[in-house]
């Protein structure tokens, strides 16, 4: 996503819970730097708005991309703390990027920020209720949001792929067998027969950041090959 963003002429700051791993994407990417970011600390996300508006001039777009793998437990099962764990990357962590943004944004009167749903929104599936409901908040933040800072000129939109082959997708995938067989079972549900690429979800993000886009907010862009489609 960030080599995307750059290949479409952006200045791209990565930004991760580790140094080390940001620094490897930036130091692939022209135009780019590196920082490190707990997106779970409020105060930090907004020093590190500040400063790379600062150093840059602006921030045109804002993409919150942070996540981690959820927990395989039924809603009955799951403790207070793991909950917890997952809402408080993938929504407070959303909630406080868009926060940031909007602070070096609305004085400009302009700006895309690009959140990241998932396809669990639309299919209830069992066992990953703490991932669903923190992904489906982000879903109803992004349409609030889109209605209170519209007419600032600031555009708000989410992209929500289906499964992602990955380590973080599947590591608990250790048997080569079993692993081919889960990711059949992804294909099957396809009306395309594929998996979902981080090429795909880039291709969405570039859009939503960029004036092709220019007429829509608010909106969740589903990028599941057709695994759900909702109205």
């Amino acid at each position: 996503m960030s080599t995307a963003l750059a290949e479409a002429g952006a200045h791209v700051v990565c930004a991760d819970l580790s140094a080390e791993a940001a620094s490897a994407v930036a130091s692939a990417i022209p135009k780019s730097d590196a920082i490190q970011l707990d997106v779970t600390d409020p105060m930090a996300v907004t020093e590190a708005a500040d400063a790379v508006a600062g150093r840059l001039g602006r921030i045109d777009v804002w993409c919150n991309l942070a996540g981690i793998a959820g927990t395989s437990q039924r809603v009955s099962d799951i403790t207070d703390e793991a909950f917890e764990r997952i809402f408080n990357v993938h929504f407070r962590g959303t909630l406080h990027g868009c926060r940031a943004a909007l602070g070096v944004m609305r004085p400009r009167g302009r700006g895309a920020i690009v959140n990241m749903s998932s396809e669990a929104i639309d299919i209830h599936p069992a066992t990953v209720g703490s991932y669903a409901v923190s992904k489906a908040a982000i879903g109803m933040l992004t349409r609030v949001l889109a209605a209170e800072v519209g007419t600032h000129g600031i555009r708000v939109n989410a992209v929500a792929p289906s499964f992602v082959p990955s380590e973080l997708s599947l590591g608990h995938h250790t048997d080569e067998a079993e692993r081919e067989s889960y990711l059949q079972w992804w294909r099957r549900k396809s009306p395309l027969g594929d998996l979902c690429a981080a090429d795909d979800i880039a291709a969405q993000i570039v859009y939503l950041a960029s004036s092709a886009s220019q007429f829509v907010t608010g909106q969740t862009l589903r990028t599941n090959g057709g695994i759900s489609m909702p109205w």
